[in-house]
């Protein structure tokens, strides 16, 4: 299945799943073979199977036209690859300044991300693995109810945003109700 590499063995100095970073994350949302909603990556189309952690892979020497880069295991210093995840200001900022179709309305939530994981300048996190630790399903996203239950399988909460609260989400002072870290 694309996206998906065989899972290895944690080296010394790596984080275990129970030691994961938790960030927030987007994911967009396509159909699998069998008809159920997915999560998938916003910018490949690598898709997330429930009850199976993300393992990244590097795909940049497939990309290259010139010479093909070194491989490495993702994620590396040198490179954009592995499975990503920020802080929330991060994610709103990111998510603000990017206009995005209703009908392509990303879902929101939370991920642990563990492996190898690298800091970056701009207090974001790449790993090795990734797994959704809550998702946040907004009502602008099409057959979001069909969507949100199909998530489900993915063991995690799932909770469903109408507008109001996909834009306090986004804009926190807007509505105190909701609660983000």
């Amino acid at each position: 299945m694309l996206g998906r590499s065989r899972l290895r063995i944690p080296e010394p100095g790596e984080l275990s799943r129970g030691q994961a970073v938790v960030a927030w994350r987007f994911w967009g949302v396509g159909e699998s073979d069998d008809g159920e909603y997915r999560l998938q990556s916003p910018f490949r189309a690598t898709v997330w199977e429930p009850g199976t952690p993300f393992a990244a892979t590097c795909l940049s020497p497939q990309l290259t036209l010139g010479p093909l880069r070194h491989r490495h295991q993702a994620p590396d210093p040198g490179c954009r690859c592995g499975v990503y995840g920020g802080t929330y200001r991060e994610l709103r900022t990111f998510l603000y300044s990017n206009l995005v179709r209703p009908s392509s309305t990303p879902v929101l939530g939370r991920v642990s991300i563990w492996g190898v994981v690298l800091e970056d300048e701009s207090s974001s996190w790449r790993g090795s693995f990734g797994y959704p630790e809550r998702l946040l399903v907004p009502t602008l996203l099409r057959n979001a109810f069909r969507v949100a239950r199909d998530l489900e399988a993915y063991g995690v909460p799932v909770t469903m945003l109408d507008l109001q609260d996909m834009f306090s989400a986004l804009h926190p002072a807007g509505r105190p109700g909701l609660t983000v870290r």
